[in-house]
């Protein structure tokens, strides 16, 4: 969507690169990473468009490189907003999932990071132009990372047809609540909805630290100096594994659960995976082509998936804490983990969570990251 504005160019060079600045905070930058970084710190806000209608088939994964400001020293807050269109054969017919990933930060190529920043599960055949300023995605967890050159990387499990995909970075000026922050991941089972990557939910074994084979427990090593500790959570999940939860409600797509997030072992989170009201939230695309309206497990056909924050009320500074999560099971059998609930006996057909989580620390000091370790 392009709006008519009024604004200032310099160009710069024989390579096109221009800076703009206008009363207008939408500032849109070359999709291929041609924009001059502003200097810093920013005044006013800055927009810059990194996938630019970007075509995503056959769960292709798509990186790029673009220019973000050198800094953000000056950036209190910085949104993801996500378009979706479609081509001239129209939508994609199936809600399927999808994600931004930061994979370089700051022109550093040598570290691969590959956080998730952001996850949204794609309308039933229909784009979300309905929803005003797309899909909104606070990223500023990640505003330490999100500076300079950055390569992303975008993806959808979309295997019959092509979503095009626009990303835009919104990079709102102001004081920061904290001049510092850094962020280190714990969990990252967030490549695919199901499968390998993500947790499988209700079989095989469990112990306190590991949930089928993932790790679930951990130390996290605070540095010295930080005055705020929160996590920053995305969870989602999916299949139609049986015996079904209480309501006929099949795992992990429908069955409303609670799991917990545990500090030195106290139970001291809790992420309620119930309804979000999908025919009546004003997030989720209306009128889609499938079965759009009914109540998933803590996310929507056509929306966003939350971010859920949880803030330790003792930031924990110099200190080493355990962190642990904990999926709310069901007890048809409670005295064999293996059969909590048996899908019937077929596999093929099981429950899984994709889950990222990552520590974000934040100071008036400089500081580095948390250190995380398993448990």
């Amino acid at each position: 969507m392009k709006k008519q504005l009024t604004f200032f160019c310099l160009l710069a060079g024989v390579l096109g690169f221009y800076a703009c600045t206008k009363s207008n905070p939408e500032i849109i930058g070359d999709p291929t990473g041609g924009l001059i970084p502003a200097k810093a710190p920013i005044t006013q806000n800055v927009t810059i468009r990194a996938f630019d209608k970007e075509p995503i088939a056959n769960a292709a994964v798509v990186s790029k490189k673009f220019k973000f400001p050198d800094t953000t020293a000056n950036i209190k807050k910085i949104l993801l907003h996500v378009y979706l269109n479609c081509p001239s054969g129209g939508c994609p017919p199936w809600d399927v999932y999808a994600n931004i990933r930061l994979i370089h930060s700051n022109g550093d190529t040598s570290r691969t990071l590959g956080y998730e920043l952001g996850r949204w599960i794609t309308p039933y055949g229909k784009d979300n132009s309905s929803i005003t300023g797309g899909w909104i995605i606070d990223v500023t967890d990640f505003r330490s990372l999100l500076i300079g050159n950055v390569t992303l990387q975008t993806r959808a499990e979309v295997y019959s047809g092509t979503w095009l995909v626009t990303t835009d970075f919104e990079f709102i000026a102001g004081a920061p609540d904290y001049a510092y922050s850094a962020v280190a991941p714990v969990m990252e089972y967030c490549d695919w909805s199901t499968g390998g990557s993500p947790v499988t939910f209700g079989k095989g074994t469990v112990s306190t630290n590991i949930y089928n084979g993932k790790q679930t427990g951990f130390s996290v090593k605070v540095p010295a100096d930080v005055q705020k500790t929160s996590f920053r959570t995305t969870i989602s999940g999916w299949g139609h594994a049986q015996p079904y939860a209480p309501g006929g409600r099949g795992f992990a797509e429908w069955a409303f659960r609670k799991h917990t997030i545990k500090i030195d072992d106290a139970n001291t989170f809790t992420h309620d995976m119930g309804s979000l009201g999908c025919s009546v939230n004003p997030r989720v695309v209306k009128n889609q082509g499938g079965n759009w309206t009914g109540d998933r497990a803590g996310w929507c056909p056509g929306m966003e998936v939350p971010v859920r924050t949880d803030l330790l009320a003792d930031a924990k500074a110099g200190k080493t804490f355990n962190f642990n999560y904990v999926l709310q099971e069901d007890g048809w059998n409670t005295s064999n983990m293996a059969e909590k609930w048996r899908d019937n006996g077929v596999n093929t057909a099981g429950a899984y969570y994709a889950v990222s989580t990552y520590v974000v620390v934040q100071s008036d000091k400089p500081i580095t990251a948390p250190v995380v370790a398993n448990r």
